[in-house]
């Protein structure tokens, strides 16, 4: 955890456990760098048996219950739920991180990194209250540009979406992907994205 503003948290969600996903994988590392300049307290963690983490991938059930648990944690290190709690996930972990998100009332904003809508259904997200913001590349092996416009018109209420001339990995394009995750916060708020 990197230490912020008490009333602005993020929880980063990594990809696949099975494909070589943590929590030091470039593109995590680059949008939490994005929301600690923005002050925000950050919370990138591995999933269960990722790295030096106990237990053993639970095929999403149970990492669920760890996006959760970083949830309280947060809520119990800051001193209370922030006013303004994000969840950001990548590829996989925008999966686990979006169903956690849909689901948890805490979730004021949900941020999704290149969702791979090729190999998962995502609309559980079309009960969620929270602000939905989705970062995707239109030269995305696991999901094209047309499919997340369509994604991002399906749920209801307040959302947000660019799509960046990027891969899946956003391979020389992490620059791109940090300035979009700027203009997401300066959009939370209410300002115009630079």
């Amino acid at each position: 955890m990197t230490r912020g503003a008490s009333d602005r948290a993020v929880v980063l969600c990594h990809p696949h456990p099975l494909y070589g996903g943590s929590m030091l994988t470039p593109v995590i590392m680059r949008v939490e760098q994005a929301f600690m300049e923005s002050g925000y307290t950050t919370l990138a963690f591995n999933f269960r048996g990722v790295g030096g983490s106990q237990g053993t991938y639970g095929g999403g059930l149970t990492e669920v219950a760890d996006v959760t648990g970083a949830l309280d944690f947060l809520a119990s290190t800051l001193g209370g739920i922030p006013s303004m709690q994000v969840v950001a996930g990548y590829s996989f972990g925008s999966v686990i991180g979006g169903s956690v998100a849909a689901a948890d009332p805490r979730v004021r904003l949900y941020v999704g990194v290149a969702p791979p809508l090729s190999h998962y259904d995502f609309t559980f997200l079309r009960s969620a209250a929270c602000q939905i913001a989705v970062v995707g590349g239109s030269r995305d092996e696991f999901c094209d540009g047309e499919a997340l416009e369509a994604f991002i018109a399906s749920p209801p209420g307040d959302t947000w979406l660019r799509v960046l001339d990027a891969d899946h990995f956003f391979e020389g394009k992490l620059e791109d992907l940090a300035q979009a995750c700027r203009d997401i916060i300066a959009w939370t708020e209410g300002e115009e994205p630079s």
